[in-house]
């Protein structure tokens, strides 16, 4: 069966699998038994130079993409979505097992897929989803329209190279799932169809579910090679053992979970968000910013809210240019067109070269400096009719005229959306961060000087905003202060900018990691930007 296009209505009779070359490794019975029990379906075996191949010649527009992944496994999952795209079909990878023939599904015309068993579904939880779906084995007509979706992710997923199930793997396709516009098009499984077992070769406890409850197709052993968790030997113990000593040794002051509880109102913290709560006060640190403060003041003034509700509250100090005149020339000329409009100063004693601003050896006492400041918005800038704080950074010089809107949409008590430099590049405020649960080994406690964590940026347990375009919202372990909507309520239970480490963590990372710990998760936005000047 066809439909006008030339695309298979049911899933195409033929069996599909990759790997690198045609000498396939052992248990070779694995493969058979998809041949044996199937003797009516074709079989091929994609290697990577065939699936180079059919990128190439029909797909040109992802070639340089799919040339870019870092690790074979993710030219792999490219290579399979397209297979399933191009050809339709059974998709499987090599360490699955066939155990009973694929007559059962070969009439849908569906997209079928499994989910993981329910024991893997942490993977996908942590991110805001509520499932695991198994890439390991797919059914699909040819031509389905869900794999031109599933593409679509993939190329907005580009930046997330680095992190396999962000770019290619099960969490970019679980987010193609739940976005698709034509669920009734695919038929979603429990893990009993395609893989009941878990990675530690347990049965799975998960629920049959799904049209095809009762059936068992295949196995899956979990072979892949391009992950292994990382391994503890003697080595590594002793390392993270000095290093944790010298941790302890030179942390100096810090704030601790239950030093910070005593602060927080925790009634007031978790009061709902209302309907009512309207009005915004815009909070906006300033220091040698009058290169920056035209702009600045056109993107407020275009911002599609009512400015009845609006309040614009700055902070200057410590500047060495003409900020602090220009910066009171402007709010008086548009003071009457907000709320209101109001200067306010906080001097720190401690000025800093703008272009020196990100040395390593800078940053406790800068980003200290920046808490206070930050800290004394929010004693001057939030008042008993203010339902909202808006943080800008002064050098932020473009988002859309929607972006209040946007973020208020969400209805959540911390939000913030991806700050970049260029539209669809990579995130430049990297303080937003999702972290991945990871124990703290020797390599963590490596990268904490005088209390402050600084990893570089390539360190994988944190996936910046760039690195989850496949997902619409993610929970934050951290957050940014480029652009960063709070509800009122927060700051008011006591939940501020740390001025000392919280968690090894300053300022915004702290405030954001504070909020995490007390029950108010942030939200990040990846696919909602605005964007930074360069410098």
């Amino acid at each position: 069966m066809y439909d006008v296009h030339g695309h298979s209505l049911t899933i195409s009779h033929c069996i599909h699998q990759t790997w690198k070359t045609e000498d396939i490794p052992d248990p070779k019975e694995w493969p058979d038994s998809w041949k044996r029990l199937n003797p009516g379906w074709d079989y091929r075996l994609w290697t990577d130079s065939d699936l180079r191949g059919l990128v190439h010649d029909h797909y040109p527009e992802l070639e340089d993409l799919y040339l870019s992944y870092p690790n074979p496994v993710q030219r792999a999952d490219m290579g399979r979505y397209l297979i399933l795209h191009h050809c339709g079909g059974v998709y499987a990878d090599l360490d699955t097992e066939c155990v009973s023939p694929l007559d059962v599904i070969a009439q849908d015309t569906r997209v079928i897929l499994a989910e993981e068993p329910i024991e893997h579904h942490h993977h996908a939880t942590r991110l805001g989803l509520s499932r695991v779906i198994f890439n390991g084995v797919m059914a699909s007509p040819k031509g389905h329209p869900f794999w031109e979706h599933l593409i679509a992710l993939l190329v907005r997923s580009r930046h997330a190279s680095g992190y396999v199930l962000e770019s290619t793997g099960p969490v970019v396709l679980t987010s193609a799932v739940a976005t698709f516009d034509e669920p009734d098009t695919l038929a979603i499984q429990s893990c009993h169809l395609f893989n009941p077992l878990t990675d530690q070769g347990w049965r799975s406890t998960a629920v049959p579910f799904g049209d095809y409850a009762g059936h068992h197709i295949c196995n899956h052993y979990w072979r892949g090679s391009w992950y292994r968790l990382p391994t503890s030997n003697r080595t590594t113990r002793m390392k993270r053992k000095l290093r944790k000593a010298q941790y302890n040794l030179t942390r100096g002051p810090f704030l601790g979970q239950m030093q910070l509880k005593k602060q927080i109102n925790m009634s007031v913290l978790h009061r709902p968000v209302a309907p009512t709560d309207t009005n915004v006060s815009i909070l906006i640190p300033v220091r040698d910013a009058e290169p920056f403060l035209d702009r600045c003041f056109a993107l407020l003034l275009a911002l599609d809210y009512p400015k009845d509700q609006l309040k614009i509250v700055f902070c200057e100090g410590d500047s060495t240019d003409h900020t602090t005149e220009k910066l009171a020339e402007l709010a008086d000329k548009h003071r009457s067109e907000f709320r209101d409009i109001i200067v306010t100063r906080c001097v720190t004693g401690a000025p800093l070269d703008r272009s020196k601003r990100w040395l390593r050896a800078l940053q406790l006492a800068r980003r200290s400096n920046l808490a206070k400041v930050r800290n004394h918005l929010i004693d001057r800038g939030i008042a008993d009719d203010d339902h909202w704080a808006l943080w800008i950074d002064v050098d932020v010089c473009d988002y859309d005229s929607s972006v209040l809107k946007r973020l208020l949409a969400e209805r959540t008590k911390v939000v913030t959306p991806d700050c970049v430099l260029e539209w669809g590049g990579k995130s430049y405020d990297l303080n937003a961060f999702h972290d991945d649960g990871s124990a703290r080994d020797h390599t963590y406690y490596k990268y904490v000087k005088r209390g402050l964590f600084m990893p570089p940026v390539t360190y994988r347990q944190r996936r910046p905003l760039h690195a989850l375009r496949c997902l619409e919202r993610v929970p934050l372990s951290s957050v940014g202060g480029t652009m960063l909507l709070v509800h009122a309520a927060v700051h008011r239970a006591g939940v501020r900018f740390p001025e000392i480490p919280y968690d090894d963590l300053l300022e915004t990372e702290g405030f954001g990691r504070s909020c995490r710990d007390f029950g108010v998760t942030p939200i990040g936005l990846p696919n909602v930007q605005i964007k930074h000047v360069k410098s």
